[in-house]
């Protein structure tokens, strides 16, 4: 018996996948959807951290020299492959920060010239973000 590393609950062997470094996962649709997602991610980041090596942009078939760094996966890039995140879709603010926002959007709309549209990220969100991180959203 182990513990899921992503919602605790304890299984066998039977059900679930025990991994190195004991990252040992349920087989819940949830939580092995998370592992895929983390193992695809690796992979994807390990074969892309081969153009930073040449001080390249990270982006597939770019050999632009890389400028920016993704705040997620920590990859360097050239300015057209990087972009603020869409902090409308929220999935990529923890519920703190989204309770935050919320206040924040409140706050401002009650302004005479109140734009919650342009409200700025709470401090601490990403600053720049590569397409790919920007894809993978939240499981």
């Amino acid at each position: 018996m182990t513990d899921c590393v992503y919602c605790t609950s304890p299984f066998c062997e039977k059900h679930g996948e025990r991994g190195p470094d004991y990252t040992d996962v349920c087989a819940r649709k949830l939580c092995s959807e998370k592992l895929r997602d983390l193992r695809e991610h690796t992979e994807w980041r390990d074969g892309a951290a081969q153009s930073n090596k040449r001080d390249e942009c990270a982006a597939e078939e770019c050999a632009a020299a890389m400028g920016q760094q993704c705040a997620l996966c920590r990859l360097h890039f050239c300015t057209s492959h990087v972009r603020p995140p869409n902090y409308q879709d929220r999935s990529l603010l923890t519920r703190a920060e989204m309770g935050a926002q919320d206040h924040l959007i409140v706050s401002a709309g009650r302004e005479p010239f109140g734009r919650p549209e342009l409200f700025m990220s709470p401090s601490g969100a990403p600053q720049l973000i590569c397409e790919h991180c920007a894809g993978r959203g939240k499981l």
